[in-house]
């Protein structure tokens, strides 16, 4: 089974982040997870400047793109994984998980910088991802999903889900983004849960 996660970037803050995340790792086992982390105070700050300056929307986006190869790094750092940084390491990395039989796929669990597979020079077809405020590393998380054909994508939030709720829902309570739902329909499955 092959698993995406993405840690919301507010959990960086936690003092007990690595065991929270080693205990929900050890709690759902999966042949081979992969790791997205959210931007956090990075990028309100980032927001709060665009709100001064009125900065064009997709020169914001792609600036908070690069600043989650820092937020990346740290949280790598923090849980003990390793972190695929270059454009090289990916191809790498999706190569041998394409030769591998899932029995034999890395265990363990591995952050990915965002701008490996996501930049101004990748080409996203089909999922139509906004170059704006829209997108958060939740529909990020979604397309990385749907480009390594993952069986789950996780979200995992610091606010309590209400399992009833629906995507659009969800996003309307600015609890994921706006272009989420959309994004989710390229994935398999989605589970949206706080993490404890």
């Amino acid at each position: 089974m092959r698993r995406i996660i993405k840690i919301g970037g507010s959990m960086l803050l936690r003092s007990n982040l690595a065991t929270a995340v080693n205990h929900w790792l050890d709690a759902h086992p999966a042949d081979q997870t992969m790791i997205i982390i959210g931007g956090g105070k990075l990028i309100d700050a980032v927001r709060e400047l665009d709100q001064q300056h009125a900065m064009d929307p997709q020169q914001t986006h792609w600036m908070c793109v690069d600043l989650l190869t820092a937020t990346a790094s740290f949280a790598a750092d923090v849980l003990g994984c390793p972190l695929i940084k270059t454009e090289q390491a990916w191809k790498e990395m999706l190569h041998l998980g394409k030769m591998l039989p899932s029995s034999q796929m890395l265990s363990l669990p591995t952050v990915i910088t965002p701008a490996v597979f996501y930049n101004k020079s990748t080409n996203v077809p089909d999922t139509r991802i906004p170059h704006d405020w829209r997108t958060t590393t939740d529909s990020i998380a979604a397309l990385l999903a749907h480009q390594v054909d993952a069986d789950e994508l996780v979200l995992l939030k610091s606010c309590p889900i209400d399992p009833q709720m629906s995507l659009v829902q969800l996003a309307e309570a600015g609890i994921v983004d706006e272009a989420l739902p959309k994004v989710a329909r390229e994935v398999r499955s989605i589970r949206i849960e706080q993490l404890g």
